[in-house]
């Protein structure tokens, strides 16, 4: 909600009763009732101009609930219910763990409408700030952080918050004393992309948001805003975040709203000098009257901011980058861009130098199935080379052992035949003839050599040898010349 009790001075001050012009609103529906059967109310939390919070509990499950109501006198009001049901829808679509969450929604008998949202225990910002004063660099950009990844999600879904401050971000506190940011009340929230036919929800004299967070464009044309004017609301949270002073200030809503468009806020540095001159320049640069000139959406803020977010911030930039579909950081141009100055902290940050990193924390997605397609393909490489080797090594035969030399008796000379590689096809057995001597008698019948004795048979030994012509042979002086031919018997005379 907008509005706690007591409720807050513009200057972020609780008033005192007496400057209270009106008491705690009463609900549609009287304390102690229970609403559509299972929720009974508790007591007043919270109101603003539209609504009415009160704690709830579950009669079955007896966990604690917080239901929203539109507040009686404006019950009748169709604007003030159409733009009830625009944050239930739009709350609805949330999951991020830093949106406040929706659990139900209807009408009472009356027709008004009801909103059921978890409980939450804790303070909101501006609370924390009166309190405590200006945060740690450190604490004010994790909180940053976290309204990024909330409006990273609802950005990315074309819901504008268009009220974005410190009264709704609240710190939430969760077991063992962990806290956590909740972005609350998306009740003048713009849906860019429509769920259906619409409306518009404001008219010419209405003003949508608080002006000391209003960007420039939002002060003129509230129905006009894009993303980037929740990127100002949430460069005046961190400038009263880190400095306890709003960058803009005004003794009235007019001089205020002048002073937006028309001046400049002071260095961060000039209310805490030791406030970083690179955070100083981003938050500055979030203020730009020119919404071009700001940074494109949160994803980009979320990558300057990362390094000053302390050991979570590289892991929270990470999850805001990740929303808008993009896996590697920012680039180089982008942060940059955000200022001058930049040269050490870039260099100090891993992710600066070199944007293909890993991100910390963050699981590698897709790496067993990678390592998996690629054993795949190794083995059937393997299985194709050994195919292929297969068909083109040629068999052996049954016995390693070579055969014998064969001698043949040539007409000069004898050689030594090796067997060559085997032949393609057999081929007719060769027969050696010897020439007879010539005498005037007719020659008889000669008889063919007879070949040396083969070896006992063996599959080498088998073998067809083609026809070879003799070749010369030099043969050492201590080696014998070969047995002379056999010449044919001849007949007596």
């Amino acid at each position: 909600m907008t509005m706690r009790w007591p409720p807050l001075t513009p200057d972020g001050v609780r008033a005192s009763t007496d400057q209270v012009p009106d008491s705690t609103p009463t609900p549609p529906i009287s304390i102690g009732s229970v609403v559509a059967g299972k929720y009974q109310v508790d007591r007043v939390i919270g109101f603003g101009g539209m609504g009415i919070v009160c704690a709830a509990t579950h009669v079955e499950l007896g966990t604690p609930v917080a239901i929203k109501f539109v507040r009686p006198e404006r019950a009748s009001d169709d604007r003030a219910v159409a733009r009830f049901l625009t944050e239930a829808r739009a709350a609805a679509q949330l999951q991020s763990q830093f949106a406040c969450r929706v659990i139900d929604y209807g009408r009472l008998p009356s027709g008004s409408p009801y909103l059921v949202m978890e409980f939450l225990v804790g303070q909101d910002l501006r609370s924390l700030v009166s309190a405590r004063g200006p945060l740690g660099t450190e604490e004010a950009v994790a909180l940053a952080l976290q309204a990024c990844e909330a409006l990273a999600e609802a950005h990315s879904k074309h819901i504008v918050h268009r009220d974005v401050k410190p009264e709704n971000l609240f710190i939430a506190e969760g077991p063992g004393g962990a806290r956590q940011l909740k972005v609350l009340d998306f009740g003048i929230s713009k849906q860019l992309s429509q769920l259906g036919p619409q409306r518009s929800l404001t008219d010419s004299t209405e003003s949508i948001g608080s002006p000391s967070h209003m960007s420039p464009e939002q002060m003129i044309d509230p129905a006009g805003v894009d993303s980037r004017t929740d990127i100002w609301s949430l460069g005046v949270v961190l400038y009263e975040m880190l400095t306890g002073q709003m960058p803009f200030a005004g003794e009235s809503g007019p001089q205020l709203c002048a002073n937006v468009m028309t001046t400049q806020p002071l260095p961060l540095q000039a209310h805490h000098v030791e406030i970083p001159e690179r955070l100083s320049q981003i938050v500055l640069r979030c203020l730009e009257k020119d919404r071009a000139q700001r940074f494109h959406d949160v994803g980009e803020l979320s990558v300057a901011l990362r390094e000053f977010g302390g050991e979570t911030g590289a892991l929270a930039a990470a999850r805001v980058q990740r929303i808008f579909g993009r896996t590697t950081s920012a680039t180089p141009s982008t942060v940059a861009s955000a200022g001058a100055g930049a040269g050490e902290e870039a260099k100090a940050s891993p992710f600066a130098s070199d944007p293909t990193l890993p991100i910390p924390g963050m699981p590698r997605r897709g790496l067993g199935v990678r390592v998996a397609v690629g054993l795949s393909l190794l083995a059937a490489s393997g299985l194709a080379a050994y195919a292929v080797r297969r068909s083109v090594v040629p068999a052996r035969s049954e016995e390693s052992t070579p055969a014998p030399p064969v001698l043949l008796p040539p007409t000069s000379a004898s050689v030594v035949v090796t067997e060559p590689a085997p032949p393609p096809a057999p081929l007719p057995v060769p027969t050696v003839r010897v020439k007879p001597k010539l005498r005037p008698a007719p020659a008889a019948p000669s008889h063919q050599a007879v070949a040396p004795p083969v070896p006992e048979a063996s599959a080498a030994s088998s073998a067809v040898y083609p026809e070879l012509k003799p070749l010369p042979l030099d043969l050492p002086a201590d080696v014998p010349p070969p047995p002379a031919a056999v010449e044919a018997e001849q007949p007596n005379d």
